[in-house]
């Protein structure tokens, strides 16, 4: 009983959203005789079963079909995604929808890309883009159409989402227009792109990183 009453306390203290999907589990423990905390506190037991299923419904919203091969699980706030995907602008996007949901401290991304071997071996241009040379370490997927281009490490961990603006318009409008980035940002890189034959007006490259500035340098 007096577990109970901790329990209900806690309850009290949270959003009506909150409160509903606490208290669900909290039904559930108890109607099947306890839960396995596996060296948690029932608390965080009870905020980790929550953040996996609005992680799950986050996936729903975002089109489940392209997310029925992801498996959630969440472990003392910090979400482990594991399973298959299409494209690596799927595995950003799943990575993505766990990051939006509240209580999140943590995200593993472990999706595979099934066509990750096909996009591998696509041939590369001739001379990479000025980012690339910079930093031979990281592998640039092209951006797709109206979005920002994803670069990952070998690992194939998204390390940096890249916008490409043209010079004038950012002096204009600043950096407000570039939209959110799938994950936290930790510094910001620019990289201008002059003029020349091929391309008439100048451009700057903007490297919004995901990762320590010590981490971003070891993978020159």
């Amino acid at each position: 009983m007096r577990l109970l009453e901790l329990l209900a306390s806690r309850l009290h203290l949270l959003s009506p959203m909150s409160r509903q999907g606490r208290l669900s589990v909290l039904v559930l423990c108890v109607a099947l005789g306890g839960c396995s905390l596996a060296g948690r506190t029932f608390g965080t037991y009870v905020d980790d079963k929550v953040i996996s299923g609005s992680v799950k419904h986050g996936l729903i919203a975002e089109h489940w079909r392209s997310f029925k091969g992801v498996t959630v699980d969440t472990y003392a706030h910090t979400v482990y995604l594991s399973g298959e995907v299409e494209t690596p602008a799927q595995k950003s996007a799943a990575e993505a929808a766990a990051w939006r949901v509240e209580g999140v401290e943590q995200v593993i991304n472990d999706l595979h890309v099934r066509s990750a071997v096909a996009v591998s071996a696509s041939p590369r241009m001739s001379e990479p883009s000025a980012f690339e040379a910079r930093w031979p370490g990281v592998r640039v997927d092209p951006a797709p159409l109206g979005g920002p281009a994803l670069a990952y490490d070998t690992a194939g961990t998204l390390v940096a989402t890249i916008f490409v603006r043209p010079l004038r318009e950012v002096s204009v409008q600043g950096f407000e227009e570039l939209g959110p980035a799938v994950r936290p940002i930790t510094h910001v890189s620019l990289y201008p792109v002059p003029v020349d034959a091929g391309q008439p007006e100048a451009l700057v490259t903007i490297v919004l990183w995901h990762i320590s500035v010590a981490a971003a340098a070891a993978l020159k």
